[in-house]
């Protein structure tokens, strides 16, 4: 955690939950604000008000520390989680994807909604009590991807890395393909 006007401000992913990071993503995300706006936004939505900079007076170079401190090593590389418990059931993960999980994937990315971290992980993460046609029901997702909003923001990176480097395999391997010369 930093401080911030004695209010403790979580920057790291073993501090941060899916739903902060992915609030965090999405004002990173916002081309319509500028640097400094993009921090007084993320640091308003952990509470601390705008003004307050003002207030107490706050120099730019204080203001780029906070925002130095608040980007350092908010993540240290631990082993992948592929069980968790939540609300008393146990959702598995595996670092694979099949035909269907790609599909899906697409679409979530192709949304651009700023709860995709939390969508995929509902994806990810299977209910080991049920079905493959109960886990990919639209509502048992939406429900899924809310119960893990809660979850902390460090077992969503390695599958983030992993979901990325395929699909952007996928799409090098599809690109290099459509460049090779027809044999005709």
């Amino acid at each position: 955690m930093i401080k911030i006007f004695e209010r403790e401000i979580p920057h790291k992913m073993d501090e941060l939950t899916i739903e902060q990071f992915e609030k965090v993503t999405e004002i990173t995300n916002n081309k319509e604000l500028d640097n400094i706006e993009r921090y007084i936004k993320i640091f308003e939505y952990f509470g601390v008000k705008e003004s307050e900079w003002e207030e107490h007076d706050v120099e730019l170079s204080d203001f780029i520390e906070k925002v130095r401190e608040f980007n350092s090593n908010n993540y240290e590389k631990k082993d992948v989680v592929e069980s968790i418990e939540v609300e008393g059931y146990t959702y598995q993960a595996q670092m694979k994807l099949s035909v269907k999980d790609t599909k899906m994937i697409e679409k979530i990315i192709g949304r651009k909604s700023h709860n995709w971290i939390s969508d995929l992980l509902a994806l990810m993460f299977k209910r080991t009590d049920l079905s493959n046609t109960e886990h990919y029901t639209e509502a048992h997702l939406k429900h899924k991807a809310k119960l893990f909003k809660q979850l902390k923001a460090e077992i969503a990176v390695p599958y983030l890395v992993f979901v990325t480097e395929k699909i952007a395999s996928h799409a090098q391997s599809e690109s290099s393909e459509g460049m090779e010369p027809s044999n005709d």
